[in-house]
């Protein structure tokens, strides 16, 4: 998951099943996944899960990065690297997407520079700026603002 969601030319069905338009997920579950995001209403608002739009204009950054984390929670993909996946919400949208993201069986890695992202992560991997790195738990890791820091669910 890109920090700017990548939307394809479709329905939102389509969007949100993106790279799996093939599933056959049932809207009752699609309509779920949307509350889940914080996008309940999406659907109705926009005229139904077959609507076809211009996604990028007709979303705002964070509906789509609810959109994208939408993805996640009903294709379930092994593994995910979520790169300042949530920069466009507050702390709130944030929690509830990674508390759902941590009921999946998904590994996934967080890039980004938001402190409040190593609650949801076992380890952290801090690249320096002379090239070398260290890894810590999420406890111990001082978090400084000009730091990028890769984490780890497993």
């Amino acid at each position: 998951l890109p920090q700017r969601p990548y939307l394809i030319l479709g329905s939102l069905r389509d969007q949100l099943l993106y790279p799996r338009t093939d599933l056959n997920i049932s809207d009752e579950e699609i309509y779920r996944v949307l509350k889940q995001v914080n996008l309940p209403d999406l659907a109705e608002r926009l005229g139904g899960l077959d609507t076809v739009e211009d996604w990028d204009n007709m979303l705002s950054m964070g509906e789509q990065q609810r959109l994208a984390f939408a993805r996640l929670l009903l294709t379930k993909p092994r593994y995910a690297i979520l790169d300042e996946a949530t920069s466009a919400l507050d702390v709130q949208n944030e929690q509830s997407l990674y508390q759902h993201l941590q009921t999946l069986s998904t590994t996934y890695i967080s890039v980004g520079h938001r402190p409040t992202l190593l609650q949801y992560h076992h380890q952290v991997l801090e690249v320096l700026g002379d090239e070398s790195w260290r890894v810590s738990s999420p406890e111990n890791y001082q978090f400084m603002s000009n730091t990028t820091f890769f984490s780890s669910r497993e």
